[in-house]
C-alpha cells in the first residue's frame, strides 16, 4: 500500500538511463532536494487514523547500474549514500518512477513524471497509475486523479482505496458517495485501509446506519487492527453512538493514546465528566502516556464539570514537560480555569502564553463575558484589534455577549457594523447574538429587524427573540413569534417553552397557557424543572391554583426553583399554611430560601423573625 505521507528522505538524482530513451529530470528533483513529511498537531483524531500508511515501502538495496540517492534513517547516517536500483524485472522503472512520484513537493512536479510516464510507457501500469492518483490527490489536483482514475485499463483495490481518499480529504462528500457505489458494484474485495477510508466517510456526514453496515462487514471478513478500531471507535464517537462506542473500545485489547483520548473525548462531550477522569486515571494505569490532545481534552472535561483542583493538578504537570509551550493546551487551560470562575488564573495563563492564536484571543473574552466581566472582555477585544489579530465567529459572539451585559448599545452596534463589514451575514450564531444584543438592551425595533432578514433561523434566534419580547413587555409579539416559528418547523426548548409561558403568565391568558402546556406533554421538555416552574407561574397567576398544584405533584424532580415557584402560588393565593409547610419542607433540607420568596410570604402571610443563632425562621401568621 502506497503511501502520501512520505518519511524524511534527502534525494540527488543526476540523470535516469532507460532503454533507448534518456530523459534528464527536472530541477526540483535535482542537486539534494529535500522532502522532508510535514506532521500536524491540529487534529488529534484523524492524524493516525488515515487510509494510507506511513512507512517507507521502499528499504535500501544494492545493484548494479544503480541511481545515487541518499536517505536517512534510522541505520543509516543522514549523509551517508546508499546504492539504490530497482530490478529490470519492473518495466520501464515503474516501482523507480513511483518511488519519486512520492517524493514530489507539489503538483507541477508531479505532472512532469506524469509526462515521463506517458512518454516510456506504451501501456498503463496499474503501479505507477495507483502512485499517480496519490500523488495528484495529496496536492489537490481532483481532476487530474479522477482522469488517470478513469484512464486505467485494470483497477484493483489501492486505486479504489486512493481515489476515495482523495475525494474525502478534499471534502466532496457527495463524489465519495457516488464512488462508494460504484466501488461496490465493481466487486472487488475491500481492504482494510478501504474500511478506515469508508468509516471516516461516515464519521464525516454523519450516516451511522451507514457505518453499522460496514462495521458489519469488518466482522464478516474478520478485519482488525489498531488502526481500523480506531476508525471505528471514532465513527461511533462522531455518530453521537456512546454505547456502541465503548463497546469497541472494550473490545481493543492493546490500546494506545488514541484509542484512549477519543473515548475521553466522547464521555466529555456527553457531559459525563465522572466517566472521563475514570478513562485518564484508567489510561495512566495502564502506563499510556499522553499526549497533548489527550491533555486538552482532560482539560475540556474539567472546565464543564468545574473540577479545579484536577484541573490545578494537570496544569503543574504541563509545567514538568514540553507542553507548556503548546499553544492549544495553553489556549485548554485558559478556558477551564474561566469556565471553572477563576477569571484571575485565566488571565495569568493568557499573559505567560508566548504564542496566542485565534482562539486563544477568543477564549479570554468569552471567559470575561461568561463571567459577567464584559468591560474587560470589550477592552481585550479593542488589544486584540490593535494587534491586527483576525478576530473569528465566536470572537464576535462573545464580544456581543459582553455589550449585551454592560448594556453598551454603541459599542455594540460599533461591532454590528464591523460584522456587516466584515464577517458572512448568513451566519447563525452571530445573528442570534445580535437579536439577543439589541433585546437585552431595550431596542426591540433593531431585533425584529434582525431576525427578520437573518436567511436561517434556528431555535436559539427564535428562543432570544420570544425571550427578549417578553422582558420588554411585547407579551403579545412574543407568542405570535412562537407561532411564527411553530409554522417554520422549528422545534422549541425548553427556554422557549418557559419564555412563552412567562408571557401568558403576564397577559393573564389561560386559553393560550393551556394549549402551550397541551404542546408541552408530547416533547421531552416535559420533564424540565424550568418548564414545570414556568406552568406553576402561569397557572398560579391566572387564578388556577388547582393545576399549579397538580403540574407541581406530578413534576419528576422538585428543586429550589420549582419550590419557590409553588410558594410563591401559595401565598400569592392565600394558602398561607401550605406556603409554610413547604417553607418547612424546604429549611429541613437545608435549602435556603432568597429574600424575594420570604418578603412574599412575609408580605401575604403575616410577618417572621429570624433567629441569628439558629438559622432558623420562626412564622408568626397574622
Amino acid at each position: 500500500m502506497l503511501s502520501p505521507l512520505l518519511p524524511s528522505v534527502n534525494i540527488t538524482i543526476f540523470r535516469i538511463q532507460f532503454p533507448n530513451f534518456d530523459v534528464q529530470l527536472p530541477k526540483a528533483l535535482e542537486y539534494g532536494t529535500n522532502f522532508t513529511k510535514k506532521s500536524s498537531c491540529t487534529n488529534t483524531l484523524n492524524r493516525n487514523i488515515s487510509c494510507f500508511g506511513s512507512h517507507d515501502p521502499f528499504p535500501s538495496v544494492h545493484y548494479d547500474n544503480s541511481v545515487t540517492c541518499s536517505i536517512p534513517s534510522n541505520n543509516i547516517d543522514n549523509h551517508k549514500k546508499a546504492e539504490i536500483f530497482y530490478p529490470s524485472s519492473v518495466s520501464n522503472g515503474s516501482t523507480l518512477l513511483a518511488y519519486l512520484l512520492q517524493s514530489c513537493t507539489d503538483k507541477e512536479e508531479v505532472r512532469i513524471i506524469h509526462a515521463i510516464v506517458l512518454k516510456i510507457s506504451k501501456e498503463s501500469n496499474i503501479f505507477v497509475d495507483n502512485n499517480l492518483i496519490s500523488g495528484y490527490a495529496r496536492y489537490g489536483g481532483l481532476v487530474e486523479a479522477r482522469k488517470v482514475f478513469d484512464e486505467m485499463l485494470e483497477r484493483n483495490v489501492v486505486s479504489w482505496t486512493a481515489m476515495l481518499n482523495a475525494y474525502l480529504r478534499f471534502g466532496y462528500d457527495n463524489e465519495a458517495i457516488r464512488h462508494f457505489i460504484n466501488f461496490v458494484e465493481s466487486g472487488i474485495p475491500w481492504s482494510s485501509k478501504t474500511f478506515v477510508c469508508m468509516l471516516n466517510m461516515c464519521s464525516k456526514i454523519l450516516d451511522l446506519g451507514l457505518g453499522k453496515q460496514v462495521h458489519t462487514c469488518m466482522v464478516k471478513g474478520g478485519f482488525s487492527g489498531l488502526i481500523l478500531n480506531s476508525a471505528l471507535l471514532y465513527f461511533y464517537v462522531q455518530c453521537g453512538d456512546l454505547e456502541n462506542a465503548v463497546s469497541v473500545f472494550d473490545h481493543i485489547k492493546e490500546r494506545d493514546v488514541i484509542c484512549w483520548t477519543i473515548m475521553i473525548s466522547a464521555y466529555s462531550q456527553h457531559r459525563r465528566g465522572e466517566e472521563a477522569f475514570k478513562t485518564f486515571s484508567r489510561m495512566l494505569s495502564d502506563r499510556v502516556e499522553p499526549n497533548e490532545f489527550t491533555i486538552c481534552t482532560v482539560l475540556d472535561a474539567c472546565g464543564e464539570e468545574k473540577e479545579l483542583k484536577l484541573g490545578r493538578q494537570l496544569h503543574g504537570a504541563t509545567i514538568k514537560t514540553m507542553y507548556i509551550k503548546d499553544v492549544f493546551i495553553g489556549t485548554a487551560l485558559v478556558d477551564m480555569y474561566a469556565k471553572c470562575g477563576e477569571t484571575e488564573d485565566s488571565r495569568l495563563v493568557f499573559d505567560c502564553m508566548r504564542n496566542r492564536n485565534t482562539v486563544t484571543w477568543t477564549t479570554i473574552i468569552a471567559g470575561y463575558a461568561r463571567n459577567g466581566f464584559g468591560e474587560e472582555a470589550i477592552n481585550l477585544f479593542r488589544v486584540m484589534q490593535r494587534r491586527k489579530i483576525l478576530a473569528n465567529n465566536l470572537t464576535m459572539v462573545s464580544i456581543l455577549r459582553a455589550c449585551g451585559l454592560l448594556g453598551a448599545l454603541p459599542t455594540g452596534k460599533e461591532v454590528h457594523a464591523q460584522i456587516f463589514k466584515n464577517y458572512a451575514q448568513s451566519n447563525i450564531h452571530i445573528g442570534s447574538a445580535l437579536v439577543w444584543l439589541y433585546c437585552r438592551c431595550g431596542d426591540y425595533s433593531a431585533a425584529s429587524k434582525v431576525l427578520e432578514y437573518m436567511p436561517l433561523r434556528d431555535v436559539v434566534s427564535w428562543t432570544a427573540m420570544i425571550s427578549g419580547c417578553t422582558n420588554l413587555g411585547h407579551e403579545h409579539e412574543a407568542l405570535e413569534y412562537l407561532k411564527e416559528m411553530l409554522g417554520e418547523g422549528v422545534s422549541p426548548n425548553p427556554f422557549t417553552y418557559s419564555s412563552a409561558l412567562k408571557a401568558c403568565a403576564q397577559l393573564e391568558d389561560i386559553r393560550q397557557g393551556k394549549l402551550i402546556h397541551s404542546s408541552i406533554h408530547k416533547t421531552p421538555a416535559s420533564s424540565s424543572v424550568f418548564v414545570g416552574s414556568a406552568l406553576i407561574h402561569m397557572y398560579a397567576k391566572c387564578g388556577h391554583l388547582s393545576e399549579a398544584i397538580r403540574v407541581f405533584d406530578n413534576m419528576p424532580e422538585q428543586n429550589l426553583v420549582s419550590c419557590k415557584a409553588m410558594i410563591i402560588a401559595y401565598a400569592k393565593n392565600g394558602l398561607c399554611r401550605e406556603a409554610l409547610k413547604l417553607v418547612y419542607r424546604m429549611q429541613a433540607e437545608g435549602i435556603e430560601l432568597d429574600d424575594y420568596v420570604l418578603s412574599t410570604v412575609l408580605t401575604e402571610c403575616g410577618d417572621f423573625e429570624r433567629d441569628k443563632s439558629t438559622k432558623e425562621l420562626a412564622f408568626h401568621l397574622v
